[in-house]
């Protein structure tokens, strides 16, 4: 038999492979098996982008064929991820959020939900749709619970994972929300309006306290700004609480007029809530005064700081200062504790008594150490009533009532052992201080759960606490921007420690904003220029602070042999007075 000629060996290869091709493509997109294998074929070859076309074609052939998304929901899944990859945000996250939907979807470990929730949320920012988003890291941020406020980057838990992936997502909230444009949705009811707003509110106070993410959490308060002043009114409890939050960034950020008009409109508020003449606006004065300071307008911080300084005179009278001269103040309840002023192992109160005593609701059994404080009681008054425990129950059921959130005491007083076992198992993850500066030591501080976690600067009894804490002689001991504690972040909004009902006052009255450690070192000074009538006026040095005031006070001698050095740190200038010491 005749060979064939090559010529007509490669035409008839040429007609089946053109065959093999018409077949083939005719196959995948009118025969639902086909298609699901050539999108498996690529997917396993690593060219998910080529896959995403073939996925979506098995899908809709396989429900002709009358598949259920219950049966679909796994390779819904599947094809997401491959749109994803083809920047097919919208049509990624309505997969994601129909399987999600789906019972089948409850099969899946919590784990992997939760990388699937993330990728839904993802989506959803880059495609437009925040409201979904928020709501799914929101959601992310209650099941954290307290690692989100931890640096729990090395921790296997649940909860660091869903914490993990909420700092994650700050990049794409910081670029799809333009902070000096606030975002607003324009469709849906009042109530899901406000219901993403409050969502915001929880994601932008995170990112607040969070170092570098300044302007994501500037996009996200400010958008539940505007939705709650919108929709609420400037005027409202809801909207107030976000002045709290937001006004601080923007101040960091140095948008001053913004943080003016804020803490303007929340001023005015709360003076038409609580009247005129109401020492609770004294929150709000200094921070408008400090905004006032950093513009030069010292005129005007000044007038305001009179202002208030009437206020507190109506309430609380002229004669309210005791002043210190000659005292050791190691053993003060107003003491400063802090890693410049350090206290002794030894070291332990001898007036401890139960919280629940006093009706102090707890988050841990009642009869534990940590559940306890000191009495504290004012001299010369009645020690049932003028306390410490007394007060705290006092300013939990106030702020109860006001917010309509759970609130208990989660921690009391540790022992010196204590804490460094605590500090042995947690390090220094933004929770649990070093032995020696814990001011739970003292048996003076009281860490604040709401809704069974720490309390947030997002949560309404926080507002509470920032305007009526000090009426109670509770102060915040570790505010935005301090050096107190070792660590890259020693801000916490819910520790608040008991200094008394007029050292508090005096704190809020004329204290340096936000210095609580510096002024409790030198508290005999602002005393007793306080009851002089001689307070530090806007733009002047703060001579309690600058180390040029005499402060007399019972030192050691090797205290007052200590040579005087240049140091513009108030607290290590404030080191030198004798209140540094250990107690006995």
């Amino acid at each position: 038999m005749a060979l064939r000629s090559p010529t007509y060996l490669a035409g008839a290869f040429l007609i089946l492979a053109i065959s093999f091709g018409i077949y083939f493509n005719v196959a995948v997109r009118v025969d639902a098996n086909a298609a699901l294998a050539r999108f498996e074929q690529l997917t396993s070859q690593d060219a998910s982008r080529r896959a995403a076309v073939h996925g979506e074609r098995a899908l809709r052939l396989l429900a002709k064929e009358g598949r259920t998304e219950e049966q679909l929901a796994p390779l819904m899944l599947q094809v997401a991820d491959a749109q994803l990859l083809r920047h097919r945000n919208e049509r990624a996250a309505g997969l994601l959020r129909d399987a999600l939907a789906t019972e089948a979807s409850n099969t899946l470990t919590r784990r992997k939900r939760a990388r699937y929730e993330d990728k839904l949320a993802r989506a959803s920012i880059l495609s437009g749709d925040i409201e979904n988003a928020v709501a799914i890291y929101a959601s992310f941020l209650d099941l954290a619970g307290d690692d989100a406020v931890r640096d729990a980057d090395e921790s296997e838990a649940i909860s660091a994972f869903y914490a993990d992936r909420v700092a994650a997502a700050s990049q794409l909230f910081a670029e799809a929300l333009n902070h000096a444009r606030p975002y607003e949705p324009t469709t849906g009811a009042q109530e899901a309006q406000l219901a993403a707003a409050t969502n915001m509110a929880s994601l932008g106070a995170f990112y607040a306290m969070r170092e570098g993410e300044a302007y994501a959490a500037a996009g996200l308060l400010s958008s539940a700004y505007l939705i709650r002043s919108k929709l609420l009114g400037v005027d409202h409890q809801d909207t107030v609480q976000l002045t709290l939050v937001l006004g601080p960034v923007y101040a960091g950020m140095g948008r001053l007029d913004d943080a003016e008009k804020l803490y303007l409109d929340a001023f005015h508020a709360q003076e038409q809530l609580k009247g005129a003449n109401s020492p609770d606006l004294s929150l709000y004065i200094k921070l408008l005064t400090g905004v006032y300071e950093r513009q030069g307008r010292y005129t005007e911080a000044q007038a305001l700081q009179e202002h208030m300084r009437n206020l507190f005179r109506d309430a609380f009278g002229a004669q309210r200062y005791a002043v210190n001269r000659e005292r050791d103040r190691r053993e003060d309840i107003n003491r400063p504790v802090s890693q410049l002023f350090l206290l002794e192992a030894s070291y332990a109160p001898g007036d401890l008594i139960s919280a629940a005593e006093y009706s102090i609701p707890t988050a841990k059994s009642p009869n534990i150490d940590e559940m306890k404080l000191r009495l504290a009681a004012d001299e010369g008054m009645d020690p049932r009533e003028a306390n410490l425990p007394a007060r705290l129950a006092q300013l939990i059921s106030l702020c109860r009532s006001e917010s309509g959130e759970r609130i208990s005491l989660r921690s009391g007083y540790r022992s010196y052992t204590t804490q460094k076992v605590l500090y042995a198992n947690i390090g220094d993850k933004g929770t649990v201080t070093p032995p020696g500066m814990s001011e739970h030591q003292t048996g003076l501080a009281a860490d604040i759960n709401v809704e069974n976690r720490f309390m947030r600067p997002s949560d309404r009894a926080y507002q509470c606490f920032e305007e009526n804490a000090y009426r109670f002689g509770f102060i915040l001991s570790y505010p935005p921007g301090n050096d107190y504690l070792p660590g890259d972040d020693p801000y916490e909004p819910w520790h608040w420690r008991y200094v008394g009902v007029s050292t508090a006052q005096l704190y809020r009255e004329a204290g340096p904003h936000q210095k609580p450690q510096e002024f409790l070192a030198a508290l005999p000074c602002y005393q007793e220029r306080a009851a002089n009538g001689v307070f530090p006026a806007s733009g002047e040095d703060d001579l309690c602070l600058s180390g040029k005031a005499e402060i007399k006070v019972a030192a050691s001698e090797k205290d007052r042999l200590q040579p005087a050095e240049e140091d513009d740190r108030a607290a290590r200038i404030l080191n030198k007075l004798p209140a540094a010491r250990s107690p006995r």
